[in-house]
């Protein structure tokens, strides 16, 4: 309340700053100044409208946990080379359909990033197209602030498919600014709008004060302060929330992945959950690494935050096969997210101790004789009770060597993937050459 009163939120947009103050809210230069009464009846809202109720897990013979590939990348890492490259419309195409091929691995996604080959304002024009063409969930836009000649296209595309998204989210510039591209995005496809959604990811200690309580009080602030203007400009519905996030002032960038992402996060759906008016559920399920490619450090961070996610409920993850936060698609992580999401999955799924005594003693009966491994029970029961993976090692020492001591990096590709892969990179090798 006190940083909405006394600094208010600077507004780079004219004619909101004007809406605001038809509406009486005070204007002094390019800060806005919502009053108390505003605030407290924001809050309110936002509380009358969740619905109070509290989070129960759902029931489930069998945890089942997904993967969702996400669409910011800005680069992918090249398995031939093993480089890092900026994206472009034929890799693009290659790794839309590599992720498609996952789908029965249940992996979700689309076109994982933005193509670099084609002008700035096409790119995620170019994205859904090719999203559209080439992936069974490529159909429905992930519609945020854009360029405001592009948004209108966007949403043509997604009524040619008949989508009609209705929604666009808009993140506020931290600390406590709005910036006149989100005005202008929000202007150009008014018209199809039925909703408008305000969030922030502000960096504590970076673009926020480094206690992170204080930085979540900010992130309050900034977020009603921007529903209110932006409320007013837009005469529509605009739904909020909150996020912190870890920075590291070493290297001047977030440090998503490490132990702060899974304690920021949580508290930020606490926040989230109190302002809403229901109670805090699982977390969000986000998997995040800043690594740059496939290493121990990717895996010991998106192990750790899938683990202690699905432990509390969650059993939807994003962020599968992304790596330096959202900038870096790598197939081969994929690969890899898939085999920790199962060893997750196992063992959240625990084991079954019942015994029947009848069973028990003729096993050990005839294990004692002939040895276990032989018996029926084994050979019928050892994959219900086991999980087998497909890439992590499980042989001896010797076996392993026998093997030509392979690397997990080393592992095959599965026939019907790599035959997809194939058949699309003829094709991209024929148009593009």
């Amino acid at each position: 309340m006190r940083i909405l009163l006394e600094q208010g939120i600077r507004v780079h947009y004219e004619p909101a700053r004007e809406a605001a103050a038809q509406a009486g809210i005070r204007v002094t230069g390019d800060r806005v100044f919502p009053d108390r009464r505003l605030i407290d009846d924001l809050v309110k809202q936002t509380r009358a409208e969740g619905t109070g109720e509290q989070w129960e897990p759902e029931e489930e013979t069998e945890p089942t946990l997904r993967l969702t590939v996400p669409m910011y990348c800005e680069f992918i890492h090249d398995l031939q080379t093993d480089d890092v490259l900026p994206i472009t419309q034929g890799s693009l195409i290659e790794a839309t359909k590599f992720v498609d091929t996952m789908d029965p691995r249940r992996v979700a996604g689309s076109a994982p990033g933005v193509p670099h080959d084609v002008p700035g304002e096409l790119q995620r024009l170019k994205q859904y197209h090719i999203s559209a063409q080439y992936s069974r969930h490529g159909w429905r836009p992930n519609v945020e602030e854009s360029s405001p000649r592009a948004l209108p296209f966007l949403f043509e595309m997604a009524e040619a498919l008949g989508h009609q998204p209705g929604y666009l989210t808009i993140y506020v510039i931290s600390p406590l600014s709005l910036s006149r591209h989100s005005f202008e995005a929000v202007n150009s496809v008014r018209g199809k709008l039925e909703s408008v959604g305000v969030s922030n990811m502000l960096s504590v200690g970076g673009t926020a004060p480094v206690r992170p309580a204080d930085a979540l009080a900010l992130a309050a602030a900034e977020a009603m302060g921007a529903t209110i203007v932006v409320g007013e400009h837009v005469k529509l519905p605009v739904s909020w929330g909150v996020r912190v996030c870890p920075f590291d002032p070493r290297t001047m960038a977030m440090s998503l992945g490490g132990p702060e992402e899974i304690l920021f996060q949580r508290a930020s759906d606490e926040v989230n959950a109190w302002y809403h008016g229901w109670a805090p559920g699982p977390p969000s399920g986000m998997v995040h690494s800043q690594a740059k490619l496939p290493d121990p450090q990717a895996a010991a961070e998106r192990m750790c935050q899938m683990t202690f996610a699905a432990i509390c409920g969650t059993r939807h993850f994003s962020g599968a096969g992304a790596l330096s936060l959202d900038e870096v698609f790598s197939p081969e992580q994929l690969v890899i997210d898939c085999e920790i999401r199962d060893h997750v999955q196992r063992m959240i799924g625990g084991a079954d101790f019942g015994c029947d005594v009848e069973a028990c003693a003729a096993d050990v009966a005839a294990g004692i004789e002939g040895g276990f491994l032989g018996l029926e029970s084994t050979a019928h029961l050892y994959r219900q009770i086991y999980w087998l993976p497909n890439l992590f090692e499980r042989r001896r020492f010797t076996g392993w060597q026998e093997a030509g001591r392979p690397r997990l990096r080393e592992f095959e590709v599965p026939a019907d993937v790599k035959g997809e892969l194939d058949a699309v990179y003829a094709r991209a090798e024929r148009d593009l050459a």
